[in-house]
């Protein structure tokens, strides 16, 4: 052990504990698992209680502990110490003296696990902690509890499977009421569905006492088990329906309702009015009550009346998408009960005459059953002929044409065959797609069609080359992995690659956007950049999420997989292969995914953004959390003022705190020293702030505290309490956005500095157009897939 560890350690010696910070991490780095064996027996002697001497000897040697493991990355070598420190702490009480204050023992269960849990991607470290960490839910405080919540939802990610041998104590301690515990359902629920099941009563009931955050993972629960156990949710449907009132959660609801009536529609039959006042209210949501509808009305006559009534009542103001919907269900009771239609007749053949083509057909289809001609598209022999309705790809092919895979337009049937000097040319497959009900892959095969078409100039198939192939074959497994890698990882929009003029190197910026893009959000009109070290595997992501979001295989002529490879051309080195051998090429191991999270965590990218399991998304936690916009803006702008004790500079732990009175506005921080009123006043550019980030509740040597970071200077800040400290930090989110827009613009513009040359390739969420756009310059190209 090194002499001062052991000096301070041996005799207790309070004033030699700050001089450990002078010593170098390199030259104790070994030492530490024998410190923390020392620590151990410290904290378990007898009079430990009521030395606050001894207390605070162990608290700044744990803090210079951990501080050396972060620094030196050796958690792995040092985390069964620190594991059995935290297992001592179990053996004590850890019930708090009072409101304020944690018992010694708590402490260093809170300073511990804030250090390993810091890991939480690394397997060896977890398998050690989290059987330990998971004893603390339901031993220990109410806070310390909930701090156990937020780092066993992180080890979930990676590891739900180690989590899932814990679901007894986990749903205890969620009855119990630490309610923040059930965003790690939705992960285990996989690993351990029957066990998950056996609480769904109990779980269920925890609706009225959950916030929106909570009842999200909730609901996000209740989507898996509709895909495995619907039947269980069936005499819930009461309690569940109240959630359609929510218009955050009514949209996952009655996607849950929509797999629940396939088997038990008849428990829905006194919800009708419930679904009928709900469509008032959120009109987008009447597409998914049809087919809840739909389904009630197919099962008796009396019922089929009334369903009848109010979908073709709803035809009127419905949507050109919507109307195809509803007359799906209404085609479905009429072939149940046919005379259900007759006196709609009328109003049916009047709207043939504004709708798209796909509802026509159908509205043609339910005239000639009226007429008792049953003709369906499947058994016309004679007839060859298609439509498709506006916005999205939905193809009905009448005739012996059957769907083909290709998603090349072909000739008509008619000129199948065609002649060159007598010689007839190959004959092609009639086009034939399938329609779907994914917005995604609607918007990804108009794009496909339209970008195509150039193919079939020769009325020959096109020739697949080697991406093509590999798609077509992997397909599944491509739409598998994406989206399982989607729940770990932010997928990104956009490439940049600049090169510096001056020695010609060339780096990557990765783009990310937030996907809800509200009026309130963060990142609106700008995105979230990092320059990344590891372009080779985001570029690969990227070509992968491409292909995810297709309905058929792409080939490397597509616009924008041809744009994807021309930017990876521009950026590769010598020996980093080409092209096509990356996207080829094994999808990126888990090692590689956690090096891209750490990528991502080092530029604080967690600290803005969080996954939206309910809408498998990630949102800036202002549009996840949009009950909070309230209070913080004004004029579109965060406005907040108060005082704040401060640190800054080095070894922060040592210096004491300074109250100065701080005023956010506009583009601005500015602080006196400690009152309003002070004329001397100094400022802090909002541009100049690089993140802000919240003190974990764990350290106990700053509570409700929060840090910003500029380019060479970092300050620590501490609220009066924990609620004002989480306004402070949003505000300033919110204010560094709001600075980020007015310096960079909109953000599908390309920015070209005098001493950067950019070539971007450009990926964004389907939320604003359905095609592919390319757009090129001669100093950056940048292709948009929407």
């Amino acid at each position: 052990m090194h002499d001062l560890f052991a000096q301070v350690l041996d005799h207790r010696d309070l004033s030699k504990a700050g001089d450990l910070f002078s010593v170098k991490d390199n030259s104790i780095v070994n030492d530490l698992t024998e410190v923390l064996e020392k620590i151990e027996d410290i904290a378990n002697s007898r009079d430990y209680l009521t030395s606050d001497n001894d207390q605070s000897v162990v608290e700044i040697c744990i803090t210079r502990v951990t501080s050396a493991i972060r620094e030196t990355v050796s958690i792995e070598k040092h985390a069964a110490a620190l594991v059995s420190l935290l297992a001592t702490c179990l053996k004590h009480d850890l019930q708090p003296l009072s409101k304020e204050e944690d018992t010694p023992h708590a402490k260093i269960a809170s300073d511990v696990m804030s250090c390993v849990f810091l890991n939480y991607a690394n397997r060896a470290v977890m398998t050690l902690a989290i059987p330990v960490a998971v004893k603390f839910l339901n031993e220990c405080s109410i806070e310390l509890s909930r701090n156990v919540s937020s780092y066993l939802s992180l080890a979930a990610i990676d590891h739900a499977d180690l989590l899932a041998k814990h679901i007894e104590p986990i749903i205890k301690s969620i009855t119990n009421g630490n309610y923040g515990l059930v965003r790690v359902l939705p992960q285990i629920y996989n690993e351990d569905k029957d066990s998950v099941n056996n609480h769904i009563e109990a779980l269920v009931n925890l609706l009225d006492k959950c916030d929106l955050a909570e009842t999200n993972s909730l609901v996000a629960l209740y989507t898996q088990i509709t895909k495995y156990e619907a039947k269980l949710l069936v005499p819930h449907v009461s309690k569940l329906c109240d959630l359609l009132k929510s218009n955050v959660t009514s949209s996952s609801i009655l996607q849950i309702f929509i797999e629940m009536a396939t088997l038990n529609a008849t428990s829905f039959i006194n919800h009708i009015s419930t679904f009928k006042e709900m469509v008032k209210t959120q009109p987008s949501n009447l597409a998914a009550t049809a087919q809840i509808m739909g389904t009630i009305g197919r099962q008796n006559e009396p019922q089929a009346v009334v369903i009848m009534d109010y979908l073709v009542n709803q035809l009127k103001t419905a949507d050109t998408n919507t109307q195809a919907v509803i007359l799906r269900e209404i085609k479905l009771i009429t072939e149940e009960y046919q005379w259900t239609i007759e006196r709609h007749m009328e109003t049916l053949s009047g709207l043939s005459l504004t709708s798209s083509a796909s509802s026509r057909a159908i509205i043609q289809h339910l005239k000639e059953m009226h007429n008792k001609k049953t003709v369906t598209i499947d058994k016309e022999p004679d007839k060859s002929s298609w439509s498709h309705t506006e916005n999205q790809v939905t193809v009905i092919s009448v005739g012996r044409s059957s769907p083909s895979p290709y998603p090349y337009p072909s000739p008509s049937a008619s000129d199948n065959t065609a002649h060159n000097n007598g010689t007839p040319n190959r004959v092609t497959r009639p086009y034939s797609v399938v329609s779907t009900n994914s917005s995604h892959s609607e918007r990804t095969a108009a794009s496909l069609i339209s970008t195509s078409t150039s193919f079939n100039s020769a009325n020959t198939y096109p020739i697949k080359d080697t991406v093509q192939h590999f798609c077509e074959k992997h397909l599944e497994k491509i739409k598998h992995f994406v989206g399982n890698l989607s729940a770990k990882l932010p997928l990104p929009v956009k490439c940049t690659i600049e090169e510096r003029r001056k020695d010609k190197k060339k780096y990557a910026k990765i783009h990310f956007m937030c996907s809800e893009r509200e009026d309130q959000c963060l990142y609106n009109k700008n995105f979230f950049p990092i320059k990344t070290k590891y372009p080779k595997i985001w570029v690969h992501i990227m070509f992968l999420n491409i292909q995810a979001q297709a309905v058929c295989a792409l080939s490397s002529q597509e616009p924008i997989v041809a744009s994807l490879k021309d930017t990876w051309e521009r950026l590769r080195l010598d020996g980093s292969g080409s092209f096509v051998r990356l996207v080829t090429s094994s999808f990126p191991s888990s090692k590689d995914q956690e090096n891209l999270k750490c990528e991502l965590s080092d530029w604080r990218y967690f600290d803005v953004f969080e996954f939206n399991a309910v809408k498998t998304s990630w949102s800036c936690f202002l549009c996840y959390h949009p009950e909070k916009a309230s209070g913080l803006l004004q004029d579109g702008s965060p406005v907040i003022e108060g005082q704040l004790k401060e640190k800054k500079g080095k070894w922060k732990f040592f210096k004491r705190w300074k109250t100065r009175y701080f005023t956010l506005s506009g583009a601005n921080m500015t602080y006196t020293s400690s009152n309003k009123t002070d004329s001397k006043r100094e400022t802090l550019p909002v541009n100049k702030i690089q993140s802000v980030k919240a003190v974990k509740k764990g350290r106990r040597d700053i509570p409700k505290a929060f840090e910003i970071f500029t380019n060479d200077q970092t300050y620590v800040l501490k609220a009066k309490d924990s609620k004002n400290a989480e306004q402070w930090v949003q505000c300033l989110h919110i204010a560094r956005a709001r600075s980020n827009d007015t310096r960079h613009g909109q953000p599908c513009s390309g920015t070209v500095s005098s001493d950067h040359t950019p070539s971007t390739v450009n990926h964004e969420a389907p939320n604003t157009d359905n095609q592919a756009t390319v757009n090129s310059s001669s100093n950056d190209e940048e292709v948009t897939h929407m």
